[in-house]
């Protein structure tokens, strides 16, 4: 029985995780609007001109620009391997199944330094120059667990009654999979796409390694926080963090819907 000083620890506790996690982006997000160029309390007052800075700033909307030739991509690769990878654990017999999952699940598990320079000296082994496809090879290649966790979910609540109801009724594998099985993954799919598009605008271990002299946002701004912290590179963060929990929420509220 877990006594009342008990829980209130845990909860205590929990909160505590939660504010130290949180509490840079709250900072981050209050100097975002602060009119001073000096990252420190006291506050000199109210502006939004970092954000005009950072919205016309022509190198970081270029940055912002290849973000998005990356992500699109790479959310597309890694929706269709996880739903292949989920179709091949969750619908058909396989004797080493297991060992499959530990092969998807690899990527997860392994660092993503050691990861990102094991593909780095393959690249130069097979003579592969560093370029934007590089980039969405290894990150298709990271984000593919999670894709695969996700569809999975959904195919598991799929009763497999409605495929066998299919194939009574005369259809082949590929007619019951493209009118039964595809329909009822479709939410799945979308909610796999949206959190590997996540996944892959704020992937920077693997980028810093697999880019070449075309660098997306995440590099950038990586970058100039080491030589100038400026209030509008805290613009950028906060838009990044805004954007990436929207498209978390929605992933999220298709992924529940399709359970439903």
């Amino acid at each position: 029985m877990i006594s009342r000083k008990q829980t209130i620890l845990a909860y205590g506790w929990i909160w505590l995780v939660y504010i130290l996690m949180y509490l840079p982006i709250a900072i981050i997000a209050v100097f975002s609007f602060n009119a001073s160029e000096i990252i420190a309390f006291p506050l000199q007052g109210f502006t939004t001109d970092w954000y005009a800075q950072a919205l016309t700033d022509t190198r970081l909307l270029g940055g912002l620009k290849l973000t998005f030739l990356v992500a699109i991509p790479t959310a597309l690769f890694a929706t269709i391997l996880g739903a292949m990878a989920a179709l091949a654990l969750t619908r058909y017999p396989m004797r080493y199944r297991f060992l499959l999952l530990i092969f998807v699940l690899m990527p997860f598990l392994i660092p993503k330094v050691i990861l990102a320079l094991a593909q780095l000296i393959l690249l130069a082994d097979l003579g592969i120059g560093r370029s934007l496809w590089t980039i969405i090879a290894g990150q298709t290649i990271v984000i593919l667990p999670f894709t695969t966790l996700v569809n999975a979910s959904v195919l598991m609540r799929i009763d497999k009654r409605l495929e066998e109801a299919a194939f009574d009724l005369g259809a082949g594998h590929f007619s019951a999979f493209w009118r039964v099985t595809l329909p009822l993954m479709k939410n799945g799919l979308m909610a796999s796409w949206f959190i590997a598009f996540v996944l892959s605008s704020a992937e920077y271990v693997l980028t810093s390694f697999l880019s070449g002299r075309e660098q997306p946002l995440s590099i950038l701004v990586a970058s100039d926080f080491r030589f100038n912290v400026s209030p509008a590179l805290d613009s950028i963060a906060l838009m990044l963090v805004v954007a990436n929990i929207a498209l978390i929420g929605l992933g999220e509220f298709i992924r529940r819907r399709a359970q439903k």
